[in-house]
């Protein structure tokens, strides 16, 4: 019973780290030395969250649903590939690159096979919107691949490119994450009288306000900048 606790707090402190960590890279100057160790803190803690969520199914099998194994799983895939891209001064492939697709098809497969084996055994409503959100997690991972498949085939994304994939990735990790802490399973840090306020989602909102932002200012905007030495390696 104390591991299981112990377990529960380390998730808890985990995932608090991941939206912390994850809004403070979002917020401060891009390139900066705070942004970047930010962006590590928020790599680091989310894929921390990978051996705490299998040990918290280890240890007491049924307290975290395949969906939230997927879920985790497929948030790794998405802050290490977008580490990968950019953490290198210039556009190359690496052996994390040849990996990324084979890791989003598997993923896109994984969700693909519990989705149709939870639609065999629903469960309600509420089960029915859990099970949809398989095919989800499937198409976003399948179109991940593909977008990797396209970074192989083109020796390393550039530019401004280079930085949408970062970017977008980033982001969505993020946005899952709060997603989770603020009106999903990890809102019962709150009180009960709390959870369920529509106020909640406006963390959530606000990361995909920014990422729009962020987006129209790289391809739109003409005001767009790359950091210094990302225009140095186009050079």
């Amino acid at each position: 019973m104390l591991d299981i606790l112990l377990l529960m707090a380390v998730h808890m402190l985990t995932g608090s780290a991941v939206v912390f960590s994850g809004a403070m890279a979002l917020l401060l100057s891009k390139g900066s030395a705070q942004h970047k160790l930010a962006g590590r803190l928020f790599v680091g803690s989310i894929v921390l969250m990978g051996p705490v969520v299998a040990a918290g199914a280890w240890f007491s099998p049924g307290s975290i649903s395949s969906l939230g194994i997927l879920f985790v799983f497929f948030m790794i895939y998405l802050v290490v590939s977008a580490w990968s891209t950019i953490h290198r001064s210039e556009p190359r492939i690496g052996p994390l690159d040849i990996l990324a697709p084979v890791v989003a098809l598997c993923i896109s497969i994984a969700g693909l096979i519990m989705g149709y084996d939870a639609f065999s055994n629903p469960s309600g409503a509420e089960g029915l919107l859990q099970n949809e959100a398989y095919f989800f997690f499937s198409a976003l991972a399948f179109i991940a691949m593909l977008l990797d498949a396209n970074n192989l085939k083109s020796g390393g994304v550039r530019g401004t490119h280079r930085i949408a994939r970062h970017v977008w990735r980033m982001s969505c990790a993020l946005f899952f994450a709060t997603s989770s802490l603020f009106t999903g399973p990890g809102s019962i840090v709150f009180p009960e009288s709390v959870r369920g306020n529509p106020l909640l989602s406006i963390p959530q909102m606000l990361v995909v306000i920014i990422f729009i932002f962020w987006i129209y200012r790289l391809f739109f905007s003409k005001q767009r900048s790359l950091p210094k030495h990302i225009t140095t390696a186009q050079q």
